[in-house]
């Protein structure tokens, strides 16, 4: 997005331009709309079939172990996040990295990530023959409005919020760099930034028009915020039932209709 002063048609081509990028983006193969299902590893029940995934899998010392006793399953991950035993029958894989991990692929180019959540650890399984994916053409959005741009103050409060998730049992945990204050119809609205400048926000249009809740982008330029809501974007439980989104910090709600960004799609499991 650009921070200069741009005329109503250029700063409508700008957004023009990071629209096909977000689509391309979306379109990758192993990208948010691939995503065909979780399945969480039970720690307590030892080694483990899950539903549709190659190999044996289990909880040892808080990490995921996996067994492999033939070539169903191809690792993809290297050290340091993974750490790979074999012996004459078969080859143990665990998994030593503390974030997400792009384990492995199996069948027709199906992707397994390890994911930990909530203190639970899982395998996210992304498909590109997923319908949501071969079909997608686009996400819809509203039209481009230049009175959609808010600006304002932040003030610095370096803290971190827990929300609750798309997941009903999942609570998370953002780290904080402040508050941005906008005016809205001449009212000062008080909203939690995360990440390094983000806001996570719901709006008069939330749940019908647009997704449950959506994240934007803030530019801080020394105590001062500015926030075009043209370029608002879906989470990916907007797209997809098996999003493990966070949701906005308490009271982070615009007191206004926002059409603008993206609007709403229907996550599907597949």
């Amino acid at each position: 997005m650009s921070t200069t002063a741009q005329t109503p048609d250029s700063a409508t081509t700008t957004w023009q331009g990071f629209r096909r990028r977000r689509d391309e983006s979306l379109a990758a193969p192993h990208g948010i709309l691939a995503q065909v299902g979780i399945r969480w590893i039970d720690p307590s029940a030892g080694p483990q079939r899950l539903e549709g995934v190659p190999g044996s899998w289990e909880i040892v010392d808080d990490r995921a172990v996996v067994h492999l006793d033939g070539t169903d399953l191809t690792v993809l991950a290297e050290a340091p996040d993974v750490e790979v035993h074999e012996d004459a029958d078969r080859t143990t894989v665990t998994v030593t990295g503390t974030g997400d991990v792009r384990l492995a692929s199996y069948g027709e180019d199906v992707r397994i990530d390890v994911i930990r959540r909530g203190g639970r650890i899982g395998l996210r399984l992304l498909d590109p023959s997923a319908p949501r994916l071969t079909a997608f053409d686009g996400v819809p959005t509203f039209d481009y409005d230049p009175a959609l741009v808010l600006t304002g103050t932040w003030r610095r409060e370096t803290t971190t919020v827990t929300v609750d998730s798309a997941m009903p049992w999942l609570q998370q945990e953002l780290p904080s760099p402040g508050v941005a204050t906008l005016e809205i119809d001449g009212t000062a609205v008080d909203l939690v930034l995360t990440g390094e400048s983000s806001i996570l926000f719901t709006d008069e249009t939330s749940g019908t028009e647009s997704a449950d809740w959506r994240q934007v982008s803030a530019q801080l330029d020394g105590d001062q915020v500015r926030v075009d809501l043209n370029y608002a974007l879906n989470f990916p439980s907007a797209f997809s039932a098996w999003g493990t989104c966070p949701k906005p910090p308490e009271g982070n709600h615009l007191p206004l209709a926002v059409r603008a960004g993206e609007s709403r799609v229907q996550p599907t499991e597949r």
